[in-house]
């Protein structure tokens, strides 16, 4: 049943996608579509997430303030966070010196993803990919 559900939901995932790819920026249809979107993943993540949680919220929240415990347990989890924080700085510190220097040379993400999102099939790609790592990071880490 699980592994139906699945199929099921990656088929709407690909077929909201396409609609959403196909729908201008300024359309309302497509703003309530990106909310209908949010509201759902996190709707999901607190009804099929219940009970599932390998540990408490309060002590997920608490968990990277005891750095040295988490390293000496299991380093991966703990370097993994720390490259996606380097990641996420670089691209920030990246959009704000060309934010900074408004130099044509060098291009700001929203410029790059402008260009891949001027299509049909670009919007609906980047759409996608959005949906995913959101039911990634909401539902893909659960106990089960």
């Amino acid at each position: 049943m699980s592994r139906t559900l699945a199929v099921v939901a990656g088929a709407a995932a690909l077929a909201l996608s396409w609609w959403e790819g196909g729908l201008s920026r300024d359309q309302a249809s497509a703003h309530w579509s990106v909310l209908s979107v949010i509201a759902l993943v996190v709707v999901g993540a607190g009804v099929f997430g219940a009970g599932r949680q390998v540990m408490f919220s309060g002590a997920w929240a608490r968990a990277p303030l005891s750095l040295r415990h988490h390293l000496a347990e299991d380093p991966g989890p703990s370097l993994a966070a720390a490259v996606w924080t380097l990641l996420v700085l670089a691209v920030i510190g990246w959009d704000l010196n060309s934010f900074v220097h408004q130099s044509h040379n060098l291009p700001t993400l929203s410029s790059l993803v402008g260009h891949v999102t001027a299509s049909h099939v670009g919007r609906a790609a980047v759409f996608c990919g959005w949906i995913g790592l959101g039911g990634v990071l909401a539902l893909g880490w659960r106990r089960r």
